[in-house]
C-alpha cells in the first residue's frame, strides 16, 4: 500500500510538472502573439482564451502537487475536479480547432484591415515587419496604387533592393496562422494527454486514501 501510495505521488508530481511547464508554454506563445493581434478579432479572441486555460491550467498543476505533498483527501478530489472542467473545456477547444478554419479567418481578417488601408497604417506596418511581407500580394500594390513601397517593406527597414520584401502579406499571414493552428493542435492534445494521466493516478491516488483511512477507523 505504502509503495503503491509513493509511486502514485511520484507520477502525479511529473505529471503536474508537465502540466505546469506546458500551461505556462501555453501562456507565454499567447501573450507574445496578444501583442501583434488586432483587438476583437477571432484571432485575437482565441489568443485571450488560450491565456485563460494556460492560467487554469498552471493553477491547476500547482493545486495537483500540493495535494499530492500533502495527500489530503479533500485537495486531491478538488484537483480531480479541476482536472475534469479542464478536460471538457481542452476537448471542446479541441473540437472547435478542428472544426474552424483559423488560414481563412487570418485572410478575412487581414482582408478587412487592408481595406481600410488609411486607418490601419499603423497596424500594416507592424504586419510587414512582423511577416516579412510587402502589401496583399507584393510590394507592386503600393506601385499599382501610386504610392512609395514604405520602409517597412524592408529589412531592418533600409531602402535597398535587397532588402525588399517580395512575399505579399496575405500569403504570410495565412502561412503563419497555419503555422499556428499545427502548434496549437499539437499543444492541445498533448496538454489532453497529460491531463488523462494526471486524472486517472489523481483518482487512483484519492481511492487509496479513502481506502486507508477507512481502514485505520476499523
Amino acid at each position: 500500500m505504502a509503495c503503491r501510495t509513493s509511486f502514485l505521488k511520484a507520477v502525479l508530481i511529473v505529471l503536474n510538472v508537465l502540466l505546469s511547464l506546458i500551461g505556462v508554454t501555453l501562456i507565454a506563445l499567447s501573450v507574445y502573439e496578444l501583442n501583434s493581434s488586432t483587438p476583437g478579432t477571432f484571432e485575437h479572441i482565441a489568443i485571450v482564451v488560450q491565456i485563460f486555460v494556460g492560467t487554469f491550467v498552471v493553477l491547476t498543476s500547482f493545486l495537483g502537487c500540493f495535494a499530492t505533498a500533502r495527500v489530503s483527501l479533500g485537495l486531491v478530489w478538488s484537483y480531480v475536479i479541476c482536472l475534469l472542467i479542464l478536460l471538457c473545456l481542452q476537448i471542446y477547444i479541441i473540437a472547435a480547432a478542428h472544426s474552424t478554419d483559423y488560414v481563412e479567418r487570418s485572410k478575412k481578417d487581414f482582408l478587412v484591415i487592408w481595406a481600410d488601408r488609411s486607418a490601419n497604417v499603423e497596424r500594416i506596418t507592424l504586419l510587414q515587419q512582423k511577416y516579412s511581407c510587402c502589401g496583399q500580394l507584393g510590394a507592386h500594390d503600393y506601385i499599382l496604387m501610386g504610392r512609395g513601397i514604405p520602409l517597412s517593406c524592408y529589412r531592418a527597414q533600409e531602402r535597398r533592393e535587397n532588402t525588399l520584401f517580395t512575399e505579399g502579406c496575405q500569403q504570410a499571414v495565412q502561412a503563419h496562422a497555419t503555422d499556428n493552428v499545427a502548434i496549437g493542435l499539437i499543444i492541445k492534445w498533448l496538454l489532453l494527454l497529460v491531463e488523462f494521466g494526471a486524472l486517472g493516478a489523481a483518482t487512483h491516488l484519492g481511492i487509496t486514501v479513502r481506502n486507508k483511512l477507512r481502514r485505520e477507523r476499523f
